[in-house]
């Protein structure tokens, strides 16, 4: 049994999606917590349920907790989350920038357009950037250069 906590937020664009992976990673064992929009119908704001869920990623002292934001798009939500140091948001579409994003960038929230993935193909990219290790060396150094930029 997994013994993770998963924290997953959307708008109304990504609130389906949202709602599936959270079903099917319950039915793995993993203890999900569901931000963000309530429904699909009504329209709130990508950038706000973003700041909120910064927020609540900035507070956790817990690194073992896993973040995952959607929008339609996924877009809208990266940009929001990524606008805050210490936030390094991959809106990915593929297995291969879902490592990538793990492996180089040591991402630590993972973004997906919910009306662009299926719920099978977020699973394997999610399941697939939570167990790549980061590779450290040549981009530590780029990393904290990130770091260094953007909002508090």
């Amino acid at each position: 049994m997994n013994n993770k906590t998963v924290y997953i937020t959307s708008d109304h664009a990504g609130y389906d999606r949202k709602i599936e992976i959270a079903k099917e990673l319950e039915k793995e064992g993993y203890k999900v917590i569901l931000e963000g929009a309530k429904n699909g119908t009504d329209s709130v704001s990508y950038s706000e349920i973003g700041i909120d869920f910064t927020k609540k990623f900035l507070k956790d002292k817990n690194e073992n907790n896993l973040y995952v934001a959607l929008c339609g798009s996924g877009i809208g939500i990266s940009i929001a989350l990524n606008r805050f140091k210490k936030i390094r948001c991959a809106r990915v579409t593929s297995e291969e920038e879902a490592r990538l994003a793990k492996l180089h960038n040591n991402a630590n929230i993972l973004c997906f357009g919910g009306r662009l993935v299926t719920t099978e193909d977020a699973l394997k990219m999610f399941h697939i950037w939570e167990n790549t290790t980061f590779e450290g060396g040549r981009h530590i150094k780029r990393i904290e250069t990130l770091e260094t930029v953007g909002e508090k």
